[in-house]
């Protein structure tokens, strides 16, 4: 998902060296080279809107199709826009960052204006290597549902979300996805009650971070989902180095929110009706006894969080 463009964290701040940028580079475009060869699966992301859908419908007494929408951070592949609006359901968003669209020089330009050089060239890079087959499994993925491939850019507000200003009341649905720990809290803290002011009574915030302490929360890449389904062949970090010895600095902004600190985020605004763990058992494997005995002080509830997705409804006035 996207990087914020807010000031970074103090470890981030002092700068990863250029040997270590070019070693995070290399180690994701081998994940990337993976996940091409076995074939671009989009079912996750189809998976996820399926389960909007039966939330709403059990909470809201709505369905995703006639809902009003809007994401936060869509990223830089806007492809869950991409599925929704070629559903035809009413959906906007707001991201820190320029999208990849057209893959044109003018939209690289416009890409380093408003992402920086460093984000660009990654894109860039990205986009000539890997994004072509993407995309053509998406259109595969949308034409078996029996849908055409819709994107409306007007659609897609580059700003800060915690500035965006919506009618009040005026939507069904908020969600996000792998975004809500890259942003600073008190930035956090104007969002949440900015979608409590956007939702009607009765709607839905489905707010789903990738929980700090989880070991995939530290956003070292040799411990990302991607790395933990396809593992490298050896890891230059513990299991849950954030938590342990902090020794690697992610090249991303984190907030370090625990999962507790998100219900006292979210409780001022809303009910939250439900908390779901996607891989409740994510990292099992690797928390041997060493690494149980130097994470005693963090019970298993925080440690296996990872992507937890809160299920929000705002509170009566």
């Amino acid at each position: 998902m996207t990087e914020p463009t807010t000031r970074l964290s103090p470890s981030v701040a002092r700068g990863l060296s250029l040997q270590r940028k070019a070693s995070e580079a290399v180690q994701l475009l081998q994940l990337y080279r993976r996940e091409a060869r076995a074939g671009h699966d989009f079912s996750g992301l189809f998976a996820e809107l399926d389960e909007y859908d039966e939330l709403l419908r059990a909470h809201a007494a709505v369905a995703v199709a006639d809902a009003t929408v809007f994401e936060i951070g869509f990223g830089a592949r806007p492809y869950r826009q991409v599925a929704l609006q070629s559903m035809g359901v009413d959906v906007r968003g707001v991201d820190a960052e320029a999208p990849v669209l057209n893959g044109g020089p003018g939209h690289y330009a416009e890409m380093v204006r408003q992402n920086g050089a460093e984000r660009a060239a990654k894109s860039l890079v990205r986009h000539l290597l890997f994004d072509r087959a993407e995309e053509r499994a998406l259109e595969r993925a949308l034409r078996e549902r029996g849908l055409t491939r819709r994107l409306d850019p007007s659609r897609l507000l580059v700003a800060d979300a915690g500035a965006v200003e919506l009618e009040e009341s005026s939507l069904d649905l908020v969600f996000s996805e792998d975004v809500f720990e890259h942003i600073e809290r008190e930035t956090l803290g104007r969002i949440v009650a900015a979608m409590a002011h956007w939702l009607r009574p009765g709607g839905l915030a489905l707010i789903r971070p990738n929980v700090f302490t989880g070991i995939t929360g530290g956003h070292l890449i040799e411990w990302s989902r991607r790395a933990l389904k396809a593992p490298p062949g050896s890891r230059r970090s513990e299991p849950w180095e954030h938590l342990r010895q902090r020794r690697y600095a992610p090249n991303t902004y984190l907030n370090e929110l625990t999962r507790t600190d998100y219900r006292a985020l979210f409780t001022p605004y809303f009910e939250i009706l439900a908390e779901r763990v996607t891989q409740p058992q994510l990292g099992r494997e690797h928390l041997d006894e060493r690494a149980r005995d130097e994470l005693r002080a963090w019970p298993d509830e925080e440690l296996f969080s990872n992507q937890t997705l809160f299920v929000l409804r705002p509170r009566k006035a």
